[in-house]
């Protein structure tokens, strides 16, 4: 049986149902059931598939960005609701989440429940552990609650579908659950993956290190984040500098560079160049010798700009995981452990190749509560479009400190979303819910 017929009875018998628009193009490699390592690379190698295809969700919702009226007047329905935080988002005729998600994630038990009967599949298999864990934490970013220690056993996940077999009934996981099988798969997938791959659409061990760091900063697990944020780093810890870069060019920074240690992204027209505006007050915060500010801003010409500072030169926004993210992560875990020097100099070791050749001048903090806030915005100023604003305000609006409103006025009425909101967990696609029965979210 061709791979085709067995998406096509995923969508129309499990998680995915109603989708059919999105088998309309054919895998190009792998069209039978896989019988080699081979056939199960071939599988984890559709990038369009396995490396494209994330929730958009995650920047559309966030205040990275803003859009015209004019411009929101012509999204998707699905675009035009996540934008403003509505209840029943995701239309089945549109690109949606959910589904392009639990692809990926069929794909990779397609590898899981087949290659135990090869010799000589470690590496694919510890692929297809961390592909399904990425998808995973991507979706429960979007569908589920965020994480937080007190209740994680009690409220709902997603569906951990760990078969490709279509014949399991579709159940929510707890969120515990979920979290627990990202970490336990990535750590398995560790042991399995090389050092190195040909190519970072497919990951190494410092990826698989680096969805665990970011993973348990999601948990706001600061212990095992830095850990693992360490174990990546202690792979590669390249940073490009910015100097070297064609800040006037469209797309200055290279694909597949040499921060780039798993290469992943998503796409949709409203988080494009063309439609999505950068946040005026956020583009001032970048010093005028910060490369980043030419290097990541196009100027439209009109008063607003938008982003190319995107690690991927063909459109989409890169979402995958890098050396710079480590450094911010490892530097906030530093801060809130109070070790204030360290987490300065990771912070400046980042910055000075951001920073124009003999203008930087070393950031220095007062304790450690002045680290983590120059960290925290660093952070947000550097990792710009790449889909994690949206699970930093989660778990940051349980602090004080940091929680934030958005707000958005379009067509004359005003949007807003309160820290903790139940706007920060999306509905799961009504089609979904009408066939398996599973609990909505509120």
């Amino acid at each position: 049986m061709k791979i085709i017929n067995f998406i096509g009875c995923l969508i129309a018998a499990s998680v995915l149902c109603s989708c059919n628009k999105y088998l309309d193009a054919k895998p190009d490699k792998a069209l039978v059931v896989p019988a080699s390592v081979q056939d199960f690379q071939a599988i984890l190698d559709n990038t369009t598939k396995m490396n494209r295809s994330y929730p958009y969700s995650t920047e559309l919702a966030a205040d990275n960005i803003y859009i015209t009226t004019a411009d929101f007047n012509g999204r998707t329905t699905t675009e035009r609701n996540i934008y403003t935080w509505g209840k029943d988002v995701f239309n089945d005729n549109d690109r949606n989440d959910w589904s392009l998600s639990y692809i990926a994630v069929y794909y990779a038990n397609m590898v899981l429940d087949n290659a135990d009967a090869l010799a000589g599949t470690g590496n694919v298999k510890g692929q297809a552990l961390f592909f399904r864990s990425f998808a995973f934490y991507e979706l429960l970013q979007v569908f589920a609650q965020p994480y937080d220690k007190n209740n994680a056993a009690s409220v709902k996940g997603i569906p951990l579908r760990l078969t490709a077999d279509l014949n399991l009934p579709t159940t929510r996981a707890g969120l515990q659950q979920c979290y627990d099988r990202i970490l336990t798969d990535t750590k398995k997938a560790v042991g399995l993956l090389p050092l190195t791959q040909l190519f970072t659409t497919r990951p190494g061990k410092a990826a698989a290190y680096a969805l665990l760091a970011r993973t348990y900063l999601a948990m706001s697990d600061y212990s095992n984040a830095l850990l693992y944020a360490d174990s990546a780093l202690q792979l590669n810890n390249t940073l490009m500098d910015f100097n070297t870069l064609n800040a006037a060019a469209a797309a200055p920074i290279p694909v597949l560079n040499t921060e780039d240690l798993f290469h992943s992204g998503y796409y949709a027209t409203a988080v494009g160049q063309s439609v999505a505006k950068m946040d005026s007050g956020l583009y001032q915060t970048y010093g005028l010798n910060d490369l980043r500010r030419v290097v990541f801003f196009k100027d439209n010409g009109n008063g607003s700009f938008a982003f190319k500072g995107s690690y991927d030169i063909s459109g989409i926004n890169y979402n995958g995981l890098a050396t710079d993210e480590m450094y911010l992560i490892r530097a906030e875990c530093f801060a809130r452990a109070g070790n204030t020097n360290a987490a300065m100099n990771d912070l400046n070791t980042l910055l000075i190749k951001r920073w124009k050749a003999g203008t930087f001048i070393t950031f220095t903090a007062t304790d450690a509560n002045d680290a983590l806030n120059k960290i925290l915005t660093e952070r947000r100023k550097e990792l710009l479009m790449r889909g994690l604003r949206w699970t930093d305000l989660r778990r940051l609006n349980k602090e004080t400190a940091f929680a934030t409103t958005l707000s958005r006025i379009v067509n004359g009425t005003t949007y807003t979303l309160p820290p903790n909101d139940p706007g920060y967990v999306f509905r799961i696609p009504l089609s979904v819910i009408n066939f398996t029965g599973i609990e909505q979210n509120p």
